[in-house]
């Protein structure tokens, strides 16, 4: 596993990642930073037959880190290959917000919420399961988990949501369960800078 820093300030936090995720800066990268990041990343693939595959998956990327910094996000968190060649995927964002006040909205009734133990201390956790899609080939979100953490010496608190997308077939249950299960792990070793 190799860990990565972000920082910024507040908060500066760490992620252990497994081989093949990505942590990539959306909230302080351009476009070009991100697809340089992706092809970086392939670098020891063959260009000529790998080099299409790489252009389309940095395109991909940077469309979506581009959707994410508009909706506030600071990070994502990617597998850059899918081993397991199934129609299901898994992408963490990190977000900040202000501590949450008397206000804020409770939990959706579909939502199971309790407290964690993580390496940063102790976190919310909400996960919420969806209906599966409506045809086939549609991908749409299965499950998600968001975490929140207090930052240290801050009024504000850490967010990450981590969503595991696929399609419509149950045999790919155990294969959710697992991402769900890999993503919390990875989301319980985040710990303060």
């Amino acid at each position: 596993m190799k860990e990565t820093v972000n920082e910024i300030a507040p908060p500066r936090y760490r992620l252990v990642l497994p081989p093949g995720f990505l942590l990539i800066p959306v909230a302080h990268s351009t476009d070009d930073e991100i697809a340089d990041l992706v092809r970086r990343h392939y670098r020891d693939l063959p260009r000529d037959s790998y080099g299409p595959q790489i252009e389309r998956t940095a395109a991909q990327l940077v469309a979506s880190a581009r959707s994410a910094r508009e909706a506030g996000v600071l990070d994502l968190v990617v597998p850059m290959g899918v081993p397991w060649r199934a129609p299901v995927s898994l992408a963490i964002a990190i977000s900040t917000a202000p501590a949450p006040g008397a206000a804020d909205p409770e939990s959706s009734a579909s939502e199971s919420t309790e407290i964690v133990t993580t390496t940063a201390g102790e976190a919310v956790r909400a996960t919420e399961r969806f209906t599966a899609p409506a045809t086939a080939d549609e991908m749409a979100p299965l499950l998600r988990m968001r975490f929140r953490w207090s930052i240290p010496d801050a009024e504000r608190q850490l967010l990450a949501v981590c969503t595991i997308s696929g399609t419509v077939d149950p045999e790919l249950a155990p294969i959710v369960d697992a991402l769900a299960e890999l993503g919390d792990l990875l989301l319980r070793t985040l710990r303060w800078d």
